[in-house]
């Protein structure tokens, strides 16, 4: 079905029941939200009937009371978006409504929304005792409760009058079309009105009606037509084939008695012979019906669309040779193309005859060119020539319309796209920054530089990293430094440190910032040994020995900013950790200075840093003798000259 219904029916439970009602209903559907009510969009009948049957769960009402629940609240929607002019001017009367009612699908399916959908026939019979009986005609079985629906509220809106509605009659056939077999649905409803006490019959603009013997108002008798006697106003035959140029007349067995001038130009003449069968000159579009006598006449309120079986052969080839090459272009897309006509059947007085008063039916000037026709093809009298005008200027609105939405379908998954990308940008803008200065570049907060008044700096290196590059290849240089480092970024997360940056083989880290703690150096210095036991087990590609990490500490107030940081001088220093003295040596840019060696640390073992368990068969108690394997006779030179236990606090 198409959008529009998704919208309307979208909106009443929104209206009734609330928007988490309307999520539920989607859900149980199989809907995502906002795909479902796209006006221009035309749905299968099962994804509206399914939106209907969860409301019918949801809700606990029964399927047949939802559908004529819906049918009163379209014609509210409708003549709350604008259509209520039109709605009131169609006829005084409900009958007269009901009569147009085909005519105003076929208006809203083929030029509002250019949907060509199969949209309802009605037929109504006016009973001697003032009461209508509508015969309703559908390809979807079970809607009928729309129709109850919609002739109550209309009733009441328009009309001021309350009627009584009894489904007299339902049948189904199977009825074969040009496309096909299709179930038919064929409801009879009998409709009885009830004037509203103290109020006149007749619509919102005061109009008066003219109600039958009976006080009813839902059926308007004509006025008695004028008599003009005397006069003669007979039109001649080929006055009015040329007032009426896509006229047709034919006699009780829907054979050919007369047809408008213009006809030759689209069908044979062989088959525009008085005698030939309706049917060999026509096939029917709407209504879906036989095209016969009584048949038509069953319908004659409908609008008729007929559409001829067979071009001219002249019409079939293509013209060549013509001035302008567009004509050429507009002759060869006529190939295939059969006009269609749109009108009007009329009984005449002898009973005998019906005339089919019609135009051409296109809507653009696109289909007018299809069939090599200018606008000049319509009398100056039919509305089909202001009709394609309009229709052309309408149609690129719609064109319009649904490039917007298509642009708005596309920038919302882009919208998503974006979101996607910008989920991953921050994960990385966290990862290479601290949590709380990303957040703040995230929100577009300035990041201005800090100095910290304590705070500990790490480097960590390879020694034999230079000699082992120039003897390796380099994808195991690359798979050297990704194995050790992810080693280090592990006790970077364990520790709560930060990384700053890696070079090479150098990984700097520093701790205290951006959140000053007091625990900054006890923390670093637990990485470093921390480091050097990761490191070992990892493998030196030359030697195939154990590689041996250099980590270098240095505690101080630091200025720290986006871009980078620098490291001054000074000391500050917590927990309890063992130095041996290193001596003093000439640090570059700050001259002689004392250094120590770090050798372990009293508040955690080796196997607490790493977050690691100890194998007891195997490993030390706290792992520091297994740090110092390898290095022993280095350190013992260092702690005869001097080695101390630190306190820090």
């Amino acid at each position: 079905m198409f959008g529009f219904i998704h919208e309307s029916i979208h909106q009443m439970m929104v209206r009734r029941y609330g928007d988490d009602f309307w999520a539920e209903v989607l859900q149980r559907a199989g809907f995502e939200s906002g795909k479902e009510n796209i006006v221009n969009h035309y749905y299968p009948d099962a994804d509206t009937y399914a939106l209907i049957d969860s409301v019918s769960a949801l809700a606990k009402i029964p399927r047949e009371q939802v559908w004529e629940s819906y049918g009163a609240f379209l014609i509210e929607y409708t003549m709350e978006i604008g259509w209520d002019e039109l709605l009131r001017t169609m006829s005084p009367s409900l009958k007269g409504f009901l009569d147009n009612l085909d005519s105003l699908h076929y208006f809203i399916d083929h030029v509002v929304y250019k949907a060509n959908l199969r949209g309802p026939s009605f037929r109504c019979e006016e009973n001697e005792d003032g009461t209508i009986t509508l015969h309703y005609f559908t390809g979807r079985p079970g809607l009928y409760p729309i129709v109850k629906g919609v002739l109550r509220e209309v009733s009441k809106r328009i009309y001021k009058v309350d009627v009584t509605i009894t489904v007299t009659g339902r049948t189904q056939r199977s009825v074969q079309m040009s496309t096909g077999e299709r179930l038919e649905e064929h409801v009879i409803f009998l409709i009885k009105g009830h004037s509203k006490s103290g109020e006149q019959n007749s619509d919102s603009k005061g109009s008066k009606q003219n109600s039958d013997s009976k006080g009813s108002s839902i059926i308007t008798r004509p006025r008695s037509p004028t008599e003009y006697e005397g006069a003669v106003l007979r039109v001649s035959q080929s006055d009015f084939i040329a007032a009426f140029p896509y006229h047709v007349i034919v006699d009780r067995d829907c054979r050919l008695v007369q047809c408008g001038k213009d006809l030759f130009n689209h069908i044979s003449r062989e088959l525009l012979e008085p005698g030939t069968p309706l049917v060999r000159i026509f096939e029917i579009n709407r209504p879906q019906i036989p095209l016969d006598f009584d048949n038509i006449c069953n319908f004659i309120n409908a609008v008729f669309v007929l559409q001829v079986r067979n071009a001219p052969m002249d019409m079939r080839k293509p013209h060549r040779g013509s001035d302008t090459g567009e004509i050429d272009t507009f002759n060869d897309s006529m190939q295939g193309q059969h006009l269609k006509l749109k009108g009007q059947m009329i009984l005449l007085d002898s009973r005998e005859h019906l005339i089919y008063l019609a135009s051409p039916y296109v809507t653009s000037i696109p289909e007018l060119l299809q069939f090599g026709m200018r606008l000049s093809a319509m009398p100056l009298h039919d509305a089909t020539r202001d009709l394609i005008l309009l229709n052309q200027q309408r149609l690129s609105d719609v064109e319009v319309n649904l490039q917007l939405e298509a642009n708005n379908e596309q920038l919302e998954s882009l919208a998503k796209d974006l979101e996607a990308e910008k989920a991953k940008t921050d994960a990385l803008l966290k990862e290479m920054l601290p949590a709380s200065v990303a957040t703040q570049l995230i929100n577009g907060a300035s990041v201005d530089a800090r100095e910290f008044e304590e705070a500990t700096v790490m480097f960590a290196d390879v020694p034999s990293f230079q000699l082992i590059v120039p003897h390796s290849k380099p994808k195991d240089v690359v798979h050297l430094l990704n194995e050790l480092f992810t080693k280090f970024d592990r006790l970077v997360v364990l520790h709560d440190v930060y990384k700053v940056e890696t070079v090479g083989d150098s990984y700097m880290i520093v701790g205290g910032i951006p959140e000053s703690i007091e625990s900054h150096c006890e923390k670093i210095c637990h990485v470093a040994l921390g480091m050097i036991w990761e490191g070992r087990s990892v493998t030196d590609p030359i030697s195939s020995r154990p590689l041996q990490i250099r980590t270098g500490i240095h505690s101080g107030p630091i200025v720290a900013g986006v871009v980078g940081a620098k490291m001054p001088r000074c000391a500050e220093k917590t927990g309890r950790f063992e130095f041996i003295s290193r001596g003093k040596i000439d640090i570059k840019g700050k001259g002689i200075m004392e250094t120590f060696f770090l050798k372990r640390s009293y508040k955690k073992s080796v196997w607490e840093i790493i977050s690691k368990p100890r194998d007891e068969n195997v490993n030390s108690i706290d792992g520091y003798s297994e740090l110092t394997e390898g290095v022993e006779d280095d350190l013992a030179v260092k702690e005869n000259q001097a080695s101390k236990s630190c306190t820090i606090s």
